[in-house]
């Protein structure tokens, strides 16, 4: 049961993806952002519904025809995610572990965990895009389906929610 939930997110969270690929393809001006969960996904927008529902089904169909990488999204929290975990383990390991520290000891070693951050961030990109197409999003959507897409106005934004059938 587990298992089939998060499958269920991650394929969601694919198409949610792909979604927004799409629509900044078309409107690379647009404020568009996602939250994926089992039972399909929401974005809230700077664009008109009409604008946007039209692509959900189109991102659908593209994926599933062979478009995996329009499931990973430069922007995903996942790469935030990466970046703070990698940094945080790069400054932790740069401080090292001792009982009492100085504020001199503390700056002496501000060099080395500059370089430690220099290193997380520059291999965080290519591990946050490994971890979205492997662990993030699901590549196989052959047989999802979109079972309705609602749409209503939140503030100044467009609230459009997606709601997805995977039928065994």
């Amino acid at each position: 049961m587990l298992f089939t939930l998060l499958q269920r997110i991650r394929r969601n969270h694919a198409l949610e993806h792909a979604t927004i690929n799409l629509i900044s393809q078309r409107h690379p001006e647009a404020q568009v952002v996602g939250f994926s969960g089992p039972l399909g996904f929401t974005l809230y927008t700077s664009l008109p519904a009409k604008a946007v529902v039209p692509v959900i089904p189109q991102a659908l169909t593209r994926i599933q025809q062979d478009e995996p990488q329009l499931r990973i999204h430069a922007n995903c929290g996942t790469n935030i995610v990466v970046k703070a975990m990698m940094t945080t383990l790069a400054t932790l390991i740069g401080l090292g572990h001792a009982e009492k520290r100085t504020w001199r000891d503390h700056v002496e070693r501000l060099p080395n965990m500059v370089m430690l951050n220099v290193l997380a961030l520059t291999l965080s990109d290519p591990i946050a895009f490994w971890m979205q197409a492997n662990v993030t999003t699901a590549a196989d959507v052959s047989r999802m389906e979109i079972a309705s897409i609602l749409s209503d106005t939140q503030g100044t934004y467009q609230r459009i929610r997606v709601h997805t059938r995977h039928p065994a």
